[in-house]
């Protein structure tokens, strides 16, 4: 049961595009086994690098709803402002893939391992009232496809069941995730303010596995999948997917970034807006980070660097995204020596991300 928890919050993690795999390398020596400790520090530019800037959130200003026919616009001001105008039974998609490519370096052997994730979603607007929408949010499929050593594996709801117990039980679950709908309120500027019909998802899910898992661990496995996959997580993602533009506007070539914690980190810049679309530009920055240790005659170095950059275009008709890619490089290098002695390990990896 424990593996089977394990491998749903993996592919749970597949549900944004926010996408890393983790790849060991089966031949580190003692020396490097060692220095697992020298790597305090790796996880929080993990968590850096992996949090896309799309989602800038602030405080937006009011604006005269008179004066505005289109998402991005200009005001009196002539500074570009953002806000979202949908249209009633109108679906706006915001499909993702994500690649990304591991390569790991040891004794002048590489092994390397490539994945790619698909998935759709859609929002269809049902009502919009007083400056709020009603949207329909059907998840659609979850396919992951993982290539190493020559080999290939495919987790696909809308292909073959998986012949391994564990990995079929979650095309069940997904199988359903993507057959669901469920509700959102959202106003004019993105900001999400119910989230409605995920009972439903979770009833259809327990009565699905009943005659699979019982008692303790039926209940334990829907406490995952409730806590990987909830109102409060959904809106954290959506609103950290949307472009939300600063309350005072935006001239072209301005930099910004909203979010408190992501000061210093990167930013946002709008580089052009045309007839129909405007053209944001993303810039991650992540610290290059080193730290060397000696333990029992070993010194243990170990350092990481990489960059962070995209592209967004928004429909100017409706401030939605029309398309964006990101690209995130990641170069970790690992080393032990003790006298003559050393061992090397470089990891590098690159992550691309592509919406609709």
């Amino acid at each position: 049961m424990k593996k089977l928890y394990v491998i749903f919050t993996l592919l749970v993690a597949f549900m944004s595009c926010k996408t890393l795999i983790s790849c060991k390398n089966e031949e580190k020596s003692k020396l490097l086994d060692n220095s697992s400790s020298t790597a305090k520090g790796k996880e929080n530019v993990n968590s850096d690098k992996t949090t896309p800037l799309l989602g800038n959130s602030g405080d937006i200003g009011e604006t005269k709803p008179e004066a505005i026919k289109t998402g991005i616009y200009q005001d009196e001001d002539s500074l570009y402002h953002l806000k979202y105008i949908l249209e009633p039974g109108k679906t706006y998609s915001f499909n993702s893939k994500g690649v990304n490519k591991q390569i790991v370096t040891f004794r002048d052997k590489s092994q390397s391992i490539t994945q790619e994730s698909y998935d759709p979603i859609s929002f269809t607007v049902l009502n919009v009232k007083d400056g709020k929408y009603t949207l329909q949010v059907k998840m659609g499929g979850k396919k992951v496809v993982i290539r190493a050593d020559g080999k290939q594996s495919v987790f696909d709801t809308n292909g073959k069941k998986p012949e391994d117990p564990d990995q079929a039980k979650m095309w069940k679950i997904y199988k359903i995730i993507s057959e669901a709908t469920f509700t959102l309120n959202m106003d004019i500027y993105g900001n999400v303010s119910e989230i409605t019909g995920m009972d439903a998802l979770y009833n259809k899910a327990k009565s699905s596995l009943s005659g699979e898992l019982s008692g303790e661990e039926l209940n334990g496995f829907m406490n995952v999948l409730k806590q990987n996959i909830n109102p409060e997580a959904f809106k954290t993602q959506f609103e950290g997917s949307l472009m939300k533009f600063p309350a005072k506007g935006l001239k072209i070539g301005e930099k910004w970034n909203n979010d408190p914690s992501k000061k210093g980190k990167g930013y946002n810049q709008l580089v052009k807006v045309d007839e129909n679309t405007t053209e944001i530009r993303v810039q991650g920055i992540i610290p290059s980070k080193s730290e060397s240790k000696v333990v029992e005659g070993v010194t243990y170095k170990i350092s990481l660097k990489g960059s962070q950059s995209g592209k967004i275009i928004l429909d100017n008709k409706s401030g939605w995204i029309s398309k964006a890619n990101f690209n995130l490089t990641v170069t970790e290098t690992k080393s032990a020596k003790k006298g003559e002695e050393s061992e090397l390990v470089v990891q590098k990896t690159e992550n691309n991300t592509y919406i609709n």
